[in-house]
C-alpha cells in the first residue's frame, strides 16, 4: 500500500497549480486564498511539506472562501500526507473531495482505491469494501482491487461474496491464459466449505492439485471420497485406498491393513502382500500388537500370493468360459497385484468387451490404473473418465484423472 500512496503523491503535484489559474469557464479559487494556496503549490513542489500544511491551513481560515477553494486545500493536503504516508489523514483528505465536482474523473478510481487500501490495513473491512467495489463501479478493473475486496469479505465473514469474488479473479486469469494463485484458490476452497459449496470447493481442490500438486492438497480431496465410501462398499473403498497410495497420502498402519484386508477378501492377495510389505517397511504400526497382527496377516498372505499365482493361467481358462466378463476383470486385477500391468490391461479389456458387468465402474478404474502403470497415460484418462454409472464412483475416477494428468 505504502507504493500505491507514494504513487498518488507523485501524480498530485500535477497541475495543482492548473487549478489556480484556468480559463475564464473553469473554477477559479477565490481572490483571498489564490497567493496562499499559490505558495502551498510551490511548497509541495519543493517538497517543503510543512509549509504545504500551514499554507493550506492558513488558507481554509479565510474568511468568504468558496468550494473550489476548500477542494483544492484538501487536495493539496491529500499529497502531502501520502508522502509522508500518514495514512489517516490521507484518508480524511481524500474522502473530503471523493465526491466533489471538481475532482476529474479519470482520478476517482484511483483515490477509492487507496481508500480502499488504507481502510483494509486498518482492518475497517467494512469501509474496504464499500470503497474498493465504488472504486470498481469507477472502473477500476484491476486485479488487486478484486483481491482486496475478496479478501476483506472474506475476513468480514461474508463469505459467500468472497467466494464469488475469488472465483471470478481465478476464471478472469484462466480466460488470459493465467494460471491461478495458490492463495487465490485455497481461498476459495476454504470459502466453499464455510457456505456448504460442494461443488465449489471440489472444483478449487481440483485446481490445486493440477497446479500445485502437494500431499495436502491430495488429502483435502481425498476427505470427501472417503466420507462416500466409509459405507459397506469395500470395492469403492479399496479403490479409494489405491489413490490414496498412489499420491502419497495413505500414512496410517490400521489403513494399509485394512486395505490389504479388502484386497485379500476379493482375491487380490498379490496385492495385499505387496500393502502389508510397504506399511511394515515405513514402520507405520505405533503399537507393537498391530505390529505383530500385521505380520501374521503377512505370513498368510505370502502363502495365498504363492498359490494364487501359481493358478493363473487356469483362472483365465475359467474366465473365458464364464457368462460375464466379471471373473476377466478380476484375473485383470490380480495380474496388477502381481505386478504385471501388461497383462492386467489385456485381461481387463477382455471382460469390458465381453460385458455383463456387475461392477462396470470398478473395471473401468481397474483398466486405468493398469494403463498407467503401463506408461500409458493418455489411455489411462480415457479408461478412469468412462468410471461415470455411479457417482461416487465417478467422483473417485474424476481425481484418478487428475493424478493420471499430473
Amino acid at each position: 500500500m505504502t507504493r500505491v500512496l507514494v504513487t498518488l503523491a507523485a501524480v498530485l503535484v500535477f497541475g495543482l497549480g492548473n487549478g489556480l489559474v484556468r480559463a475564464e469557464d473553469q473554477p477559479q479559487v477565490s481572490k483571498g486564498t489564490a497567493k496562499i494556496l499559490k505558495a502551498a503549490q510551490e511548497a509541495l513542489a519543493a517538497k517543503n511539506y510543512n509549509e504545504v500544511l500551514s499554507k493550506t491551513r492558513e488558507a481554509a481560515a479565510v474568511a468568504g472562501r468558496n468550494a473550489y477553494d476548500d477542494f483544492v486545500i484538501h487536495e493539496l493536503q491529500m499529497a502531502v500526507y501520502a508522502a509522508q504516508t500518514d495514512y489517516p489523514n490521507t484518508a480524511s483528505s481524500i474522502e473530503a473531495i471523493i465526491d466533489s465536482p471538481y475532482l476529474a474523473a479519470a482520478q476517482k478510481p484511483q483515490l477509492l482505491r487507496t481508500l480502499m487500501s488504507i481502510e483494509y490495513q486498518d482492518k475497517d473491512y467494512d469501509k474496504a469494501i464499500l470503497y474498493g467495489e465504488r472504486a470498481r463501479a469507477a472502473g477500476d478493473l484491476s486485479a488487486d482491487t478484486a483481491l482486496i475486496v475478496a479478501q476483506a469479505y472474506f475476513l468480514n465473514g461474508k463469505y459467500k461474496e468472497a467466494l464469488a469474488g475469488m472465483e471470478a479473479i481465478v476464471e478472469h486469469d484462466e480466460q488470459a491464459g493465467r494460471k491461478p494463485t495458490e492463495k487465490a484458490l485455497s481461498l476459495i476452497w476454504t470459502c466453499a466449505l464455510k457456505v456448504k459449496d460442494e461443488a465449489a470447493a471440489s472444483r478449487a481442490i481440483e485446481k490445486l492439485i493440477v497446479n500445485y500438486p502437494k500431499p495436502d492438497y491430495w488429502a483435502n480431496a481425498m476427505v470427501g471420497v472417503q466420507l462416500k465410501s466409509s459405507d459397506n462398499d469395500d470395492r469403492l473403498r479399496l479403490m479409494t485406498y489405491r489413490l490414496m497410495a498412489q499420491v502419497g497420502v495413505l500414512k496410517k498402519g490400521g489403513d494399509y491393513t485394512e486395505m490389504a484386508q479388502i484386497a485379500l477378501d476379493q482375491g487380490n492377495p498379490g496385492e495385499a502382500q505387496t500393502v502389508l510389505e510397504q506399511a511394515l517397511a515405513k514402520n507405520l504400526y505405533t503399537d507393537i500388537h498391530d505390529k505383530e497382527r500385521s505380520q501374521r496377516l503377512l505370513d498368510k498372505v505370502r502363502k495365498v500370493a504363492s498359490d494364487d499365482r501359481a493358478s493363473m493361467a487356469r483362472d483365465e481358462k475359467d474366465a473365458a468360459n464364464a457368462a460375464s466378463g466379471d471373473a476377466y476383470v478380476q484375473v485383470g486385477a490380480a495380474y496388477l497385484g502381481f505386478g504385471e500391468p501388461d497383462k492386467a490391461v489385456a485381461a481387463i479389456t477382455t471382460g469390458i468387451a465381453k460385458g455383463k458387468l456387475k461392477y462396470p465402474d470398478e473395471a473401468y478404474l481397474l483398466l486405468g490404473m493398469a494403463y498407467e502403470r503401463s506408461k500409458n497415460k493418455a489411455e489411462a484418462v480415457k479408461a478412469f473418465g468412462r468410471a461415470t454409472s455411479d457417482p461416487k464412483y465417478a467422483r473417485l475416477a474424476k481425481l484418478w484423472v487428475l493424478e493420471a494428468r499430473s
